[in-house]
């Protein structure tokens, strides 16, 4: 269990859906040139000229561009870096596992992925955020192009993310869910389980997910953040979180930073929810019955190991804005933002993010040079993800789910509904009751 206290330099402040986190203060674009020379161009005697500008920003972190260059009339050098600055939402663990997973990614497989060049998983150093710094992706966010692409390019990308993700499936796969780490980067954390990830150098341990910290209160109660060896074990993990939250802010006062009023109004019904949830465990995710004192290294209180190989990694946001390919060719150049991925069972390892979609009944109409209805634009982009999600399975192969493979990903979406719409729980919950479909798996 860890209770990881939050840190400071980030605040929480209501949203449409649940608290967001913002930035009480600006990282100092001065700190980030000192740190960028320092780390880019130690022994360097020529003059570096270091330009820092700002590139973007996402829910937890703030991008800057770092063009760096030597003043040499013999060999001009001109080098781009993307320097990030993160916000402790899920204080260490997330950078750290981010760097190691980028590392096993890169020593693995042949996803292009950025180089980290340096990085600090501690708000203790001189620029007082977490930050790293890596190499610029040569490119364009596939976002950019996407809606200019014709149909047949398209397809090619498809190709190219399902190459990506066909080598994740084939090559990242192990014993336990968890997030992966360098071997002794958790040395000095106490109460932290560590499995052998049975790689070279790596090292299985807390699940980074921002299920553990949406809404800035999961920061503050009890977490049993694995590694699991089952899916049960880490399915009913993330109820208990579910649980602790609304138990703190059930006591919690309308002045407090992370009080959320509206979801306050459903604590009693999303406990009710989440308890029902919770009874429904042992008929979908089914604990092995191997003895726990019969497993060498099994962390205190988890659950035997499973089969081996069950769990894969898997980059959870495969969107069109982590997709960099070059704008001429549309071959794929990195595929970028691995923060908070993990090791998850392979039930829960689907279809790129932009690739999901609802199936279509009919191909529509052509659209017509400049369309601007919305409703014809969106039933075309649905017959279009269905298209490419067949191209998709073309080079992956067909999942094969099993109407218990399905429910169990319909299970765990339900906690994600939690905060949204407990009666979208609700209804769920009460279609398989009712008739008792939830035990009869197909």
């Amino acid at each position: 269990m860890l209770n990881t206290p939050q840190q400071p330099r980030v605040r929480w402040k209501p949203g449409i859906f649940s608290p967001i986190p913002t930035w009480t203060e600006n990282p100092q674009i001065s700190v980030i040139e000192s740190l960028c020379r320092r780390h880019l161009y130690p022994d360097t005697p020529l003059p570096v000229s270091l330009t820092i500008t700002f590139l973007a920003e996402g829910a937890f972190n703030k991008l800057y561009t770092v063009s760096a260059s030597t003043d040499s009339s013999d060999s001009p050098e001109l080098k781009v870096y993307v320097f990030r600055v993160s916000l402790p939402v899920e204080p260490f663990y997330k950078t750290t596992s981010e760097v190691a997973t980028l590392a096993y990614i890169r020593r693995y497989t042949t996803i292009p992925v950025p180089e980290v060049i340096a990085h600090s998983a501690t708000v203790e150093n001189e620029l007082g955020f977490e930050w790293i710094l890596m190499e610029k992706v040569h490119g364009v966010s596939l976002s950019e192009v996407w809606p200019h692409m014709a149909i047949s390019a398209k397809e090619e990308i498809t190709e190219q993310v399902a190459s990506c993700v066909l080598q994740m499936r084939a090559l990242c796969r192990f014993d336990a869910i968890g997030s992966l780490y360098c071997q002794g980067a958790l040395e000095e954390k106490e109460g932290v389980d560590v499995l052998d990830a049975k790689h070279d150098a790596y090292v299985i341990g807390p699940l980074v997910t921002s299920f553990f910290f949406v809404g800035g209160r999961r920061l503050r109660v009890r977490r049993n953040r694995g590694p699991y060896l089952n899916d049960h074990d880490y399915v009913l993990a993330l109820t208990e979180v579910e649980l602790e939250d609304m138990k703190l802010l059930k006591e919690s006062t309308e002045d407090a930073a992370d009080y959320d009023k509206y979801m306050a109004e459903d604590v009693p019904d999303i406990v009710h929810a989440t308890h029902q949830l919770q009874d429904l465990l042992p008929s979908i995710f089914c604990r092995p019955s191997t003895p726990l004192g019969a497993l060498p290294s099994t962390p205190s209180g988890a659950s035997p190991d499973p089969p081996k190989g069950q769990f894969v990694l898997c980059h959870h946001d495969l969107s069109l804005s982590n997709v960099i390919v070059d704008p001429a060719t549309y071959k794929i150049t990195g595929i970028v933002d691995w923060e908070c991925v993990g090791i998850i069972p392979t039930w829960g390892d689907t279809y790129p993010q932009f690739l999901v979609g609802p199936e279509a009944d009919e191909e529509p109409e052509p659209l017509a040079d400049g369309e601007t209805d919305e409703l014809l634009l969106e039933t075309w982009d649905d017959w279009e993800k269905m298209r490419l999600r067949k191209v998709f399975d073309g080079v992956v192969g067909q999942c094969g789910d099993s109407g218990m493979q399905e429910l169990k990903r319909e299970f765990r979406e339900q906690l994600d509904m939690l905060g949204f719409s407990v009666r979208f729980v609700e209804r769920w919950l009460k279609a398989h009751l009712d008739d008792g479909r939830l035990l009869v798996p197909n």
